[in-house]
């Protein structure tokens, strides 16, 4: 496997310490989201 993609900016340094190569860092970047998970991906359908 040449890409390990895990963590987020909450555990950025966890997910490097583990390995990973790939590392979304939006929220890090942009900001919290203006909406709650729940309006983009809906459970609920």
């Amino acid at each position: 496997m040449h890409e390990l993609s895990m963590g987020m900016s909450n555990d950025l340094e966890i997910a490097i310490e583990e390995g990973a190569t790939i590392i979304r860092v939006g929220t890090a970047i942009f900001g919290e989201r203006m909406y709650p998970d729940s309006y983009y991906w809906n459970e609920n359908k």
